[in-house]
């Protein structure tokens, strides 16, 4: 299956979605802009009727903000409704859960989901990171499951990755293919793996940088560099936006799954586990992370980064850090191309410029290597596993391509 295939959208124009929480009510969102129509299913009846009304509180500031029609916003809520429990996904052709990232908690409610829906439902779940394959073992039929990986804020990242696990059939695949597009969304079919593209390559670029904090690079130069690469919004900074909480949790969950050390954040893990266990400091949501944030607008590095992490005397070169930070980053999806988890050159371009955020005048992650010249980038790897480490050395595949599409 590859990405540019098109499919016929199954009729039925109801989803179900299970978790009234942020990615939940995106999706939800999502499915209204569409034309669809979506039933939310909670912990409790409150508790999507409470998802509901967040969202409903949501649209009404869009529309005091001038950004959305007054008109436009009862339509879209009013295509969600909250679901008393879980019968009422028994119409549903495919249903989503987006529960929080847990493993045990999604398979509880992913075997609800299966006892609900009816035989011929795709069972879908949101997941950044989590093997598809660990969450189908709790199914009776892993034929008809597979990862649909949505990105924050749902209602304007385009991108969905499209994860098939090794028992995902190919009738589930083409079925979830047309849902993401019928939902107005851009899939990318990827092959089960932790963390699958994106996350690897997000993951890459963000421990790159926290390792750097733990060496003493001044955190100021680590988002400089990352400034000056083109990318949106710098390493410490994204890891505040996501959590510093969730990267400790998910590198712990790693941990916890016996999965190998190049998938527990080994690089990130010390900075992470003092940031989170001994400081406090869990990310923007919670308060803080590597920065304060006084206002809602506004954000200055926490002045606590320079006892926690004592700086170098002899800071590195903006031009090293940059490297560090974007070389890092294409070597992972080199590998995700190795490896075939995606398809393509191509694929890995696109999921990384509508996902990530990579920057769109350099055509995505492996085309800046091809732009950069793929001699030269594999010397500068070189130079930097012998400065840096072993995770630098480019593998024999890559020294022995003259393209990589």
């Amino acid at each position: 299956m590859t990405t540019t295939q098109t499919d016929a959208a199954p009729a039925l124009p109801t989803i179900g979605v299970v978790g009234p929480g942020l990615m939940g009510l995106g999706i939800c969102h999502a499915a209204a802009l569409s034309g669809l129509r979506a039933v939310l299913v909670g912990r409790s009846a409150e508790a999507a009727r409470g998802g509901l009304e967040r969202w409903r509180e949501e649209l009404t500031q869009r529309v005091a903000r001038g950004r959305l029609d007054a008109a436009v916003a009862t339509q879209l809520h009013a295509a969600a409704t909250a679901a008393d429990d879980d019968s009422a996904l028994a119409g549903c052709a495919l249903v989503v859960e987006a529960v929080s990232e847990d493993r045990e908690v999604k398979q509880a409610v992913l075997r609800r989901i299966e006892a609900a829906v009816a035989r011929g439902a795709v069972i879908a779940t949101n997941t950044s990171g989590l093997p598809v394959g660990g969450l189908a073992a709790s199914l009776a039929h892993p034929d008809r499951f597979i990862g649909l990986h949505f990105f924050s804020p749902v209602d304007r990242m385009p991108l969905v990755e499209v994860v098939v696990g090794r028992e995902t059939s190919a009738a589930t695949t083409e079925a979830a293919l047309a849902w993401v597009r019928r939902l107005g969304k851009q899939p990318v079919v990827v092959r089960d793996n932790p963390g699958f593209f994106t996350s690897r390559v997000f993951a890459a670029y963000l421990d790159e940088a926290a390792a750097m904090v733990g060496e003493g690079v001044a955190p100021e130069r680590i988002e400089a560099a990352a400034a000056a690469a083109g990318m949106p919004v710098g390493p410490l900074a994204m890891l505040d936006e996501t959590g510093l909480a969730l990267n400790w949790q998910q590198a712990r969950q790693a941990r916890a799954d016996g999965l190998s050390e190049r998938f527990c954040r080994p690089l990130a893990w010390p900075v992470l586990d003092r940031m989170v266990s001994e400081l406090g400091r869990r990310g923007r949501r919670d308060g803080g992370g590597f920065y304060d944030y006084p206002g809602a607008q506004f954000k200055n590095l926490w002045p606590g980064l320079a006892q926690a992490f004592a700086l170098r005397a002899d800071q590195p070169e903006p031009e090293h850090v940059q490297h560090r930070l974007m070389h890092a980053q294409a070597l992972a999806a080199v590998a995700c191309l190795e490896e075939g988890i995606v398809a393509s050159a191509q694929d890995a371009d696109l999921a990384s410029v509508l996902g990530l955020g990579f920057p769109k005048a350099q055509g995505g992650v492996l085309a800046q290597v091809e732009r950069h010249g793929l001699a030269r980038f594999v010397a500068e790897c070189d130079a930097l596993a012998d400065w840096c480490g072993e995770r630098f050395r480019p593998s024999p595949w890559l020294r022995e391509r003259h393209a990589l599409r």
